[in-house]
């Protein structure tokens, strides 16, 4: 089951990141546009459009494969 989990966690993760760079690739724009100058030095990076973007994917990506592989982190 711990593997299961593992493998929920690392292949949403990256194809959130994939989606979200494929959805800016696909409008034809470049990463500095999302991104927010708030002059708070790191923070600028966490804090950014792009991070709230891959999140959104790979928060969908891991409830499906969540329910597909059974994994039960999700409570019902």
């Amino acid at each position: 089951m711990a593997a299961k989990r593992v493998v929920v966690w690392v292949i949403s993760i990256a194809v959130g990141l994939a989606a979200g760079y494929a959805t800016v690739a696909a409008f034809g724009t470049t990463l500095d546009r999302y991104a927010v100058d708030l002059n708070f030095g790191i923070l600028d990076v966490i804090i950014n459009n792009f991070t709230f973007l891959c999140l959104s994917y790979a928060s969908l990506i891991w409830i499906w494969l969540d329910y597909f592989l059974g994994t039960e982190m999700m409570p019902e």
